[in-house]
């Protein structure tokens, strides 16, 4: 059986989630401009502190202040580019292509297809407790 490849990012402990078990993890997300050398001149520079609930994988305790690693399956980050980004463009290109060629003008249709995505996104919205049972992040010490 192949294994499947593992995301991994630097944390620290900040706390425990009310999930039995589960750890509360800061980490810092950066877009990839923030390794940039030009990124002193861009303005396109994001990094933001995230809070992951996570479920500690070794047996050694983990301490609040503690450095941390948060693991993720790959396959469950293109799952979720998959969810968020994929689906809802096809979902909107074949809500547009299909009302334009039934006889709908091209603003109608573009209309059509954006309104097309709330409820797609009330969809996954009403549904983020059982996808979020899917989407599981790993923590150990460092």
């Amino acid at each position: 059986m192949a294994q499947s490849q593992l995301v991994c990012q630097e944390g620290k402990v900040v706390g425990f989630a009310a999930a039995e078990g589960s750890v509360k993890v800061k980490i810092l997300s950066r877009s990839a401009c923030s390794q940039c050398f030009a990124r002193g001149m861009c303005s396109a520079l994001e990094m933001q502190e995230k809070i992951i609930d996570a479920v500690p994988v070794s047996r050694e305790p983990l301490q609040i202040g503690d450095t941390a690693v948060v693991m993720m399956e790959e396959k469950l980050g293109i799952r979720a580019v998959f969810y968020g980004f994929v689906l809802p463009f096809i979902v909107l290109a074949v809500f547009f292509f299909a009302s334009y060629a039934l006889g709908s003008k091209e603003i109608t249709a573009a209309l059509l297809g954006i309104g097309s995505l709330v409820p797609y996104y009330g969809l996954l919205y009403a549904f983020r407790k059982k996808i979020e049972k899917d989407f599981i992040f790993k923590v150990e010490k460092k």
